[in-house]
């Protein structure tokens, strides 16, 4: 009796071994009938991947497509922080034909926007063929400020004034004691103001506020600032200063600018200006 019970458990065990094997075949003829790659990093979890960048570079992702049967539907989600963007494709999802063949691929390309920083922006891909098994793939976006973007989100507090090509103290510091309040804001439609602070109008600072400085630019290269300004006393008269951008964080920002002092005994002085970022 104790011989035959052992065989029927014995029995049980290798029907519902092979049941399991059996599911794992299938499982995997499931997962092997249609795959779909991303040229991105992969991340914890099946079918995964995640890129970091910051707001204004460019997503370029190839999706790699293969399935044992002709594709029928290849679709695109976006979602922000789970819920579906309404201005991705229509109403969040982008349908792309995929053709009838076995094989597809297609480049994506995406750019971030400030709206993005910081936030759970996902992307789905979604194949489906006509044996009626349809897979995806997840890319997830962790966006941060980018510090051109930063620009127009912080006021720019003037820290440091350095004579660059000083003769007896190269990088000699040449800020005044009026000037450590002074500060400016760079607006996003171009405009620009100079804040300079309560200590103003007088002594070293006495002409505080002659040049109006009316709008700014970032070159697409960030290699150079430029800005224009008019004289109080000449406002039809604009003058047009490019600097250097010797820094560009998202916590400083230093401009590298030739003055011409030739009026005054001297030469081309290079003067660089260190603005911190500070609260708006």
């Amino acid at each position: 009796m104790e011989t035959t019970i052992q065989y029927i458990k014995y029995g049980l065990l290798s029907v519902l071994m092979t049941a399991f094997i059996a599911c794992e075949d299938k499982d995997e003829d499931l997962s092997n009938d249609l795959v779909i790659n991303l040229s991105a990093t992969p991340a914890p979890g099946q079918r995964q991947f995640r890129e970091r960048l910051q707001s204004g570079d460019e997503v370029n992702v190839e999706v790699d497509i293969s399935s044992r049967a002709s594709l029928t539907e290849f679709t695109i989600a976006k979602t922000v922080n789970l819920a579906l963007d309404p201005s991705f494709g229509n109403n969040g999802v982008l349908t792309v034909d995929p053709g009838s063949g076995t094989s597809f691929q297609y480049p994506f390309y995406y750019v971030p926007s400030v709206e993005d920083v910081d936030q759970l922006v996902g992307f789905t891909f979604k194949a489906s063929n006509t044996n009626g098994v349809s897979q995806e793939s997840d890319l997830t976006l962790v966006v941060t400020l980018s510090p051109r973007d930063n620009l127009t989100r912080r006021r720019w507090l003037l820290r440091s004034v350095l004579h660059v090509n000083n003769e007896e103290h190269p990088n000699k510091e040449e800020i005044k004691d009026c000037e450590k309040d002074n500060s400016m804001l760079l607006n996003e439609d171009g405009t620009m103001a100079m804040d300079y602070g309560e200590d103003t109008g007088a002594g070293d600072c006495l002409f505080d506020g002659f040049t109006v400085y009316q709008s700014w630019q970032l070159t697409e290269d960030e290699q150079f600032f430029i800005r224009e300004s008019y004289g109080i006393f000449s406002p039809d008269v604009i003058v047009t200063d490019t600097l250097k951008v010797r820094t560009l964080t998202v916590d400083r920002l230093a401009l590298e600018e030739e003055v011409d002092l030739s009026a005054f005994g001297l030469g081309i002085e290079t003067f660089l200006w260190i603005y911190d970022a500070v609260p708006r």
